[in-house]
């Protein structure tokens, strides 16, 4: 019975044995496809890297050439400014400062000419004995009304 005891366990570790080499392989394809893909990511994301390195560099440089124009626009702008003749009046496109009005009557002296005026008008106007009235009454008595 010791005999067939021991031959089972052989085979159940032959099998094992077997089994363990099989997945062994496996496992061991399975890490080289692991490897080439992270491989082939690892370059994909270096190549990227250096792409944007350089893409940074260029527009960096691209800035810089950039601002030295304008800053030599600029100086330029200031000596033609600074070598202008100086004007003793201000330049006409430019606003001077709006003084304010002073008045030239005090407000205490009124001007009564405008109720001369009025009374002189009122001599020259007919006198009217009768003034027209508006009744309201009837369809065309606003007519009549205006014509008086």
């Amino acid at each position: 019975m010791k005999d067939i005891k021991d031959k089972t366990l052989t085979i159940i570790y032959d099998v094992s044995i077997d089994n363990l080499t099989e997945k062994l392989n496996k496992l061991s394809i399975s890490v080289e496809i692991f490897e080439e893909k992270t491989s082939s990511h690892q370059k994909l994301l270096l190549d990227h890297v250096e792409k944007s390195d350089e893409a940074r560099m260029n527009l960096k440089d691209d800035i810089q050439s950039e601002i030295r124009l304008i800053t030599e626009k600029m100086d330029r702008i200031n000596d033609a400014n600074s070598n202008m003749p100086k004007l003793s009046t201000p330049l006409s496109h430019i606003r001077s400062p709006v003084k304010p009005k002073e008045e030239s009557t005090s407000p205490l002296i009124t001007d009564f000419s405008h109720q001369h005026n009025n009374r002189v008008f009122m001599k020259e106007a007919p006198q009217l004995k009768e003034w027209p009235t508006f009744t309201g009454e009837g369809e065309y008595d606003h007519v009549i009304y205006q014509n008086n």
